[in-house]
């Protein structure tokens, strides 16, 4: 199965949590739409949740360690001044290159770190277009250098633009509906309005550059990103109802409505895109995270990624798509491939994701190649990038991130914010290392900021996240030890000291120190599922089923949590709760080889021995040296009377039990 053309739209921080009332409500008529006659699900984010890695993620198919976009900002090329981050530190083709060198015309507009603009077959406009930089009039605004490919077309859409100067009255009061009542001779009620008019500002600006190409330019894949749920949600998700107890009432009833408008703005901005796109266009919807939106929004200033949730939005609409379907385990690595899947365009065997099939009545025939990324481009439209740089449009970015705080405002001492960059960058390298499953990788970058920067205490927080990761209690300990120094009292001591203390299996000492450790961070769900963990390998069921409970209370789509419900409730006899947990736990993680184990056993403690050997066929799929699985099968097979496979299963465990094959702890 083929399409003749795909629109990729990406929402970022676009959230289900808040989307699903709203639909509810009809406000979203036209996402509602797509999921009715579409499939949708949530869409797992990567780690560090920072957008221009994420978005990169999503265009290649890779994590940072194969990307190369490793932070909001870089060095620039002569070492004398920080810059936004540019395509050409990318080290992975996107999907635009991709397609194009397959023959595809294709437009890109908006998309994170993508400036400068990349000659595609077809039209790129970067990230940096829509920027109006400081003292810009409407009269006079200059598009910036190399923002736009092929540069001829520059000129025609620059009046596309909307300058913040331009943002109407009305439109700001359609979402602050008492906007004229505002005292704006306050500092903050200023800072608000006038982020809020940049931010529309920039949306309708990148939505009318869309919109005009689809209409105007023919293409078969187009991809257009809008920034602006996320920024806003920076500034106004503190005012979205329910009021929290700390927010004053008088600016919660003057901005409460904002998240809600700007939602209803993108479904109307949607509405326009599948006008122009077509009933035969497959159109996906993606968000690279969610944003946190209830009791659990933070009560004072936090790191702007700390707001961020960890399931994003994924929506599929077109031709030959199951109606009214759910996608589980999808994650911002299984864009690209379903992309190129369905444009039917090889898949690269390199791409660290899978293609969707399940969203499709029949699945597409997948075709692969090695990698895209020795593939020459045939036309020899892929000229050499532009390298000069627009110092206004640069600012104007950098401006940006500075007022959304993800950026400290530059100082005095250039050099020593290069440092911190150079440092940060690594810092999200490691720590998507790390997300990849591979800490060994990621020990040697944390070591070095730790000796770096021997004051900082999230440093050996990291380093003891990957030596956990990596099973190293040795390293654990250096982690605890360099966190005892610099920060005496931080919680996450107890953890480390926890974790060291399970693979030393003292797990009476395990338990003491995660109790600690709850204690001091009492809505913690990773702890709390650690606690769990390690309750279950006590045989504490109760204990454990509660550990478990805490944790989902936090954060209800949690696999891990639900999987170890699925552990500790059948061994309290509520075997058909603890079923259903671990059913939960594959929705919403299918590739869950334990889990796919306990569903299995499970279901042959209910003597429904056909669909218990079914799960634990595929737990040995997912991890064929998995003894236990084996063993099971070997009896199941037995009571039905496959003797045949009963003995290949048997035979298989005393391969596995020869051979020495480490196994996975499974409770």
């Amino acid at each position: 199965m083929s399409s003749p053309r795909l629109l990729l739209i990406g929402w970022d921080a676009a959230d289900w949590q808040i989307m699903h009332p709203l639909i509810d409500a009809g406000l979203l008529p036209t996402v509602a739409r797509l999921v009715e006659e579409g499939a949708m699900g949530n869409l797992r984010t990567l780690q560090p949740m920072l957008s221009p890695i994420l978005w990169t993620s999503i265009a290649t198919g890779k994590r940072a360690p194969r990307h190369g976009i490793h932070g909001f900002v870089e060095v620039a090329p002569d070492g004398t001044r920080l810059q936004p981050v540019q395509s050409t530190s990318r080290t992975s083709k996107a999907l635009w290159n991709i397609l194009s060198q397959a023959g595809k015309r294709c437009h890109a507009v908006g998309w994170y770190a993508s400036h400068p603009a990349e000659r595609i077959r077809g039209v790129c406009v970067s990230n940096q277009f829509a920027l109006a930089p400081d003292g810009c009039t409407p009269e006079d605004w200059p598009v910036a250098a190399n923002a736009v490919a092929p540069e001829a077309l520059a000129e025609r859409i620059a009046d596309l633009r909307l300058h913040p100067q331009e943002v109407e009255a009305s439109l700001v009061q359609m979402l602050i509906p008492e906007a004229h009542r505002l005292d704006q001779t306050q500092p903050e009620v200023q800072r608000l309005l006038t982020a809020l008019r940049l931010r529309l500002a920039e949306c309708i600006s990148v939505h009318s550059v869309a919109t005009d190409l689809l209409d105007s330019e023919p293409w078969d894949f187009a991809t257009v990103y809008y920034e602006c749920i996320d920024q806003v949600g920076h500034d106004f998700m503190p005012y979205h109802p329910p009021r929290l107890p700390w927010v004053n009432e008088g600016a919660f009833a003057a901005y409460r409505e904002v998240m809600t408008g700007i939602y209803r703005f993108h479904d109307l901005m949607l509405a326009r895109l599948l006008e122009l796109a077509g009933p035969e266009t497959h159109v996906m919807l993606v968000s690279d995270h969610g944003f946190l939106n209830d009791e659990r929004r933070p009560s004072k200033p936090v790191e702007p990624a700390q707001w961020h949730r960890t399931e994003g939005v994924f929506l599929l609409h077109g031709p030959g798509v199951k109606p009214d379907s759910t996608v589980g385990g999808a994650t911002l690595l299984d864009i690209a491939p379903t992309v190129l899947a369905v444009l039917g365009v090889p898949v690269g065997r390199d791409f660290e994701g899978r293609v969707l099939s399940e969203a499709f009545e029949t699945p597409p025939n997948v075709e692969f190649i090695d990698s895209w990324e020795n593939v020459p481009d045939p036309t020899g439209e892929a000229a050499p990038l532009p390298t000069a740089s627009d110092r206004a449009a640069e600012e104007a970015a950098l401006r940006q991130l500075v007022e959304l705080g993800y950026l400290a405002a530059p100082g005095e001492d250039v050099q020593r914010d290069i440092a911190r960059a150079r440092a940060e960058q690594k810092y999200n390298l490691a720590a998507s290392y790390l997300d990849g499953r591979q800490p060994r990788e990621a020990l040697p970058l944390v070591r070095e900021l730790c000796a770096e920067f021997p004051t900082e205490s999230r440093y050996p927080v990291l380093l003891g996240q990957c030596a956990v990761a990596a099973g190293d209690p040795e390293a654990i300990g250096e982690a605890a030890g360099l966190l005892e120094q610099r920060h005496p009292g931080e919680g996450r001591i107890s953890w480390l000291r926890g974790v060291q203390a399970v693979f030393r299996g003292e797990l009476p000492k395990a338990v003491e120190h995660f109790v600690q450790a709850v204690e001091q961070t009492p809505n913690d769900p990773w702890l709390l599922t650690k606690l769990g963990r390690v309750y279950l390998r006590l045989q504490r069921w109760s204990e454990a089923e509660q550990a478990f409970r805490r944790a989902l209370a936090v954060h209800a789509d949690n696999p891990e949590a639900l999987y170890g419900l699925s552990v500790a409730l059948p061994r309290q006899d509520k075997v058909e709760e603890g079923l259903a947990a671990g059913l939960s736990a594959l929705k919403l993680s299918p590739v869950f080889p334990e889990a796919h184990f306990q569903v299995g056993a499970v279901l042959s403690r209910l003597k429904w021995f056909e669909r218990a050997a079914e799960s634990l066929e595929t737990s040995l799929a997912q991890r064929p040296g998995l003894i236990v699985a084996h063993e099971y099968l070997a009896k199941i097979y037995g009571r039905l009377g496959r003797h045949e496979s009963a003995r290949r299963h048997r035979e298989r465990v005393e391969q596995l039990t020869a051979d020495g094959v480490p196994q996975p702890l499974v409770d």
